[in-house]
């Protein structure tokens, strides 16, 4: 029975794996581009605001409601960064897009340090809403829940 169930998981395992960028269209990979181009450029926390679409709104486990692109940008004004990034991983899962309008859900992976300078891993499933606007993807909208190392649910 065990020889069985050994290739029978290997093969849910790949089954399951997140989808490469050979299987994107031309169209999934400009938003998988984008978003991890901005994940590069403002991972340490305080300047997300500014890849935020005006209309747009992001929410993540830290707030109770939606946070618009004004509200974030006076927080990270009043707070600044929350801790240093010392490492991440973003794992795409699924990549939509219809016409100028996308989603894309994915998991990352964040190892920082926090305000007090302790060592934090959390893992994130988030889902970020895309628009094209004057030929460039823009964040309309996200939500990022978070669970870090420390928790116990």
């Amino acid at each position: 029975m065990k020889s069985i169930a050994i290739p029978f998981a290997l093969a849910l395992g790949f089954a399951f794996q997140p989808a490469s960028a050979q299987e994107w269209s031309p169209a999934q990979g400009e938003v998988w581009t984008q978003v991890s181009a901005a994940w590069e450029k403002h991972v340490d926390a305080g300047t997300w605001a500014e890849m935020l679409d005006p209309a747009g709104y992001g929410w993540n486990t830290n707030y109770p409601v939606p946070t618009s692109r004004s509200q974030m940008a006076s927080r990270a004004s009043v707070f600044g960064p929350e801790g240093k990034v010392l490492y991440y991983q973003l794992d795409p899962v699924k990549i939509a897009v219809n016409g100028d309008t996308a989603i894309a859900y994915y998991y990352a992976n964040v190892v920082e340090t926090n305000y007090k300078g302790e060592r934090e891993t959390m893992f994130e499933r988030c889902a970020d809403t895309m628009i094209k606007r004057g030929g460039s993807w823009r964040f309309l909208g996200w939500l990022c829940e978070t669970k870090t190392s420390g928790d116990d649910d």
